[in-house]
C-alpha cells in the first residue's frame, strides 16, 4: 500500500482574519447610514454588488437605518460618481450633503478569489470598511475581516475530482451572478460582529 504523508483524505478548513479593529471614543451610529457603492481591488465584477447587498441586510437586520442604494447611487451619479474607487475624489461632508447621510460606510472588496489546482483549493473573500460622520469627516470604526475556505485531498483520484467540483461551482456561480456565497457571508458577518452595539 502506498504511503502517503497526508493523514486525511480531505480537509475542509474555514480561515479568519484576525485584523485590528478601530471605533472611535466618540462613536455614534444614529441617524442614517449611506452604504457607498464598493471599492474593488479584485479581478471580480459581481463580486462589489454582492458584497454591498449583504452589507445593507446584515445593517438592516442590526438596527441601522439604512438608505436605499438606489437612492444613493443616483445622487452620486448626478455628481458624476459611478465607481466606489472615485469617491476618493471628494469628501464626506459633500456625500453626506447629496445623499441625505448622517454616517457614511466606506469599503473595499480586498480579495474575491479562487485557487484550484487539483490536490488543493481556497476560496477567498477579504472586505475593509469604514464608517465615517458626514458631518465632520471623522471616522467612527474601520475593520477588515475575511472568510475563507480550503479543501486539501492526499490522493490523485481525489484531487482529480476536487478539481471537477471546484470548477463547477465556480461556473455555476458565474451564471447566477452570486459568486463565493458561503465565503461572502462568511466575511461580512465577521465584518459587522465588529461594530460597536448601538
Amino acid at each position: 500500500m502506498r504511503r502517503t504523508w497526508l493523514a486525511a483524505s480531505l480537509v475542509l478548513l474555514a480561515g479568519c482574519s484576525a485584523s485590528k479593529v478601530y471605533v472611535a471614543p466618540e462613536y455614534v451610529s444614529s441617524g442614517k447610514v449611506a452604504v457607498l457603492p464598493m471599492d474593488n481591488e479584485s479581478n471580480d465584477l459581481d463580486g462589489p454588488a454582492f458584497i454591498r447587498t449583504l452589507i445593507l441586510q446584515g445593517l438592516a437586520r442590526r438596527g441601522f437605518r439604512v438608505l436605499p442604494p438606489q437612492q444613493i447611487d443616483e445622487q452620486l451619479k448626478v455628481q458624476g460618481f459611478t465607481d466606489g474607487g472615485q469617491l476618493r475624489a471628494t469628501t464626506p461632508q459633500k456625500i453626506g450633503e447629496w445623499t441625505g447621510a448622517d454616517t457614511l460606510l466606506y469599503s473595499t472588496l480586498e480579495d474575491f478569489d479562487y485557487i484550484n489546482i487539483g490536490f488543493y483549493a481556497q476560496r477567498r473573500v477579504k472586505i475593509f470598511s469604514r464608517l465615517v460622520d458626514a458631518k465632520t469627516g471623522t471616522k467612527l470604526w474601520e475593520a477588515e475581516r475575511e472568510g475563507t475556505t480550503r479543501v486539501v485531498v492526499a490522493d490523485k483520484k481525489q484531487a482529480e475530482q476536487q478539481f471537477a467540483v471546484q470548477l463547477a461551482a465556480k461556473a455555476v456561480e458565474k451564471m447566477t451572478h452570486l459568486p463565493l456565497q458561503f465565503e461572502s457571508r462568511m466575511a461580512v458577518e465577521r465584518l459587522l460582529n465588529t461594530l460597536p452595539y448601538r
